[in-house]
């Protein structure tokens, strides 16, 4: 088994608390949940789990499986981007 599942494995979950840390500290500076950190998360939490199924079981990184996984990871980081646009290009509320 390659080394690079391992190390794949472990900068996609550190990755996944990185998401979860910057969404509680962009709730905690601007009071706004943004939906960007949880999407984002989860494309990292799709990635991760396939890393887990390379090292856990005895399959090729080439399975079908181990490719829907990993488009479905690229999906969500695209979502994240226009999720991301969305929200910066939003409108200001006018304090009044």
């Amino acid at each position: 088994m390659p080394a690079m599942y391992y190390v794949g494995c472990a900068f996609n979950w550190f990755f996944v608390l990185l998401c979860l840390g910057g969404y509680f500290y962009t709730l905690s500076k601007t009071g706004k949940r943004w939906v960007f950190w949880p999407i984002f998360a989860a494309g990292w939490v799709v990635f991760g789990i396939s890393y887990l199924v390379l090292i856990i079981g005895d399959v090729s990184s080439g399975e079908w499986y181990i490719t829907l996984m990993r488009t479905i990871g690229y999906v969500l980081f695209t979502a994240t981007l226009f999720t991301l646009i969305a929200e910066l290009t939003k409108p200001k509320q006018k304090r009044g």
